[in-house]
């Protein structure tokens, strides 16, 4: 069985940024089918399941002489790119973006400019902006947390969430039916100068959300409960005395059983089983690479995008069992830095 795996990754503006590989999952060979240069650093992909387009990121600081990134729309068809739109996002350094495929919304998380910018989805794939909101703030960490940074949006209960590593909160917005614009409900709060990254919901009870916190490797276990939440768990994704590291990917298995993790520096993925609605941490082995940025788990295979180090790495893997091994199958790839199907 052939699988289509989609790589974003920081690319300057002309170089290729997107590629596209075939997985052969019995042999578990990765082969380059097709590449573009039609976005600059494209560092976060999504996929449209009803039309087939993928929404990318331009993670810049300038985009067409003005100060921001770019959200572009791309056509895969026969093994080739083609570019549908590409708009501004108004805040620096996009390095995120969330779909909705029902709504036909598309929310970018701008990093340095500390925003969510909103689209709507016109006919034949345009983007229209529809709203545009700025956080503010700033936390602990003088280094890192100096204003707001938006890192990642998600869906909580059908609002739409964004993981803040700069003020250290998630914070929900519902989409007003009529305006089709963004209005703040609450936030949940996350432990003083963690850096909350990215989170997930859990498909297996989705009471449940996993938080990955970038500045002190950390996953934190939120338990919800109507319109509140709280924090039941908050366990590492490092091994004692380790050295500095971030983490930066966190992922379930299809079966809800597993959550994994990417540390960078360690350079390393954290398994961990749920058990009840507690993490208990399995094993953490190496990525076959450094500084592993994002990763994808398909029902047999783990694919590891390893920025640093230029590859991608491919691994076995048993949802039941949780078995994770190394296929010793490793592809080239110049910074890879988002991985999905």
């Amino acid at each position: 069985m052939n699988i289509d795996i989609f790589i974003g990754s920081y690319a300057e503006k002309g170089t290729d940024g997107i590629y596209c590989y075939t997985l052969d999952t019995a042999s578990h060979q990765l082969k380059l089918i097709a590449k573009t240069n039609l976005v600059e650093n494209p560092s976060y992909l999504t996929k449209s399941g009803d039309n087939g387009f993928i929404y990318c990121v331009s993670e810049t600081n300038e985009f067409e002489g003005s100060e921001g990134g770019g959200v572009a729309v791309l056509n895969y068809e026969k093994e080739q790119f083609t570019l549908v739109d590409i708009a501004a996002t108004k805040g620096s350094a996009p390095c995120h973006v969330l779909l909705d495929d029902n709504k036909n919304n598309l929310y970018v998380s701008n990093y340095s400019g500390g925003s969510i910018a909103m689209y709507h989805i016109e006919d034949q794939g345009k983007l229209q902006m529809c709203d545009y909101v700025l956080h503010y703030g700033c936390g602990p960490n003088k280094d890192r947390q100096e204003a707001p940074h938006v890192h990642f949006c998600g869906f909580i209960d059908g609002k739409v969430c964004a993981a803040d590593l700069g003020i250290d909160a998630i914070k929900c917005y519902d989409v007003n039916a009529n305006d089709n614009k963004l209005v703040h409900v609450q936030d949940i709060e996350i432990y003083k100068g963690t850096g909350v990254r990215h989170f997930i919901v859990s498909n297996k009870n989705r009471d449940l959300i996993f938080a990955v916190c970038e500045l002190t490797s950390e996953i934190i276990v939120i338990k919800q409960n109507g319109e509140n939440f709280e924090v039941i768990q908050r366990t590492s994704t490092l091994p004692e005395q380790s050295t500095e590291s971030y983490a930066a990917a966190i992922k379930q298995s299809r079966n809800g059983k597993y959550i994994l993790a990417s540390n960078r520096g360690h350079d390393s993925i954290a398994l961990y089983e749920l058990m009840g609605e507690k993490l208990k941490l399995i094993k953490i082995i190496d990525s076959k690479g450094k500084y592993p940025r994002d990763f994808l788990i398909l029902k047999d295979h783990v694919i590891v995008a390893n920025q640093d180090s230029d590859n991608i790495a491919v691994f076995t893997f048993d949802e039941n069992t949780g078995a994770l091994d190394f296929t010793g199958q490793i592809e080239e790839c110049k910074k890879p830095v988002c991985v999905i199907s």
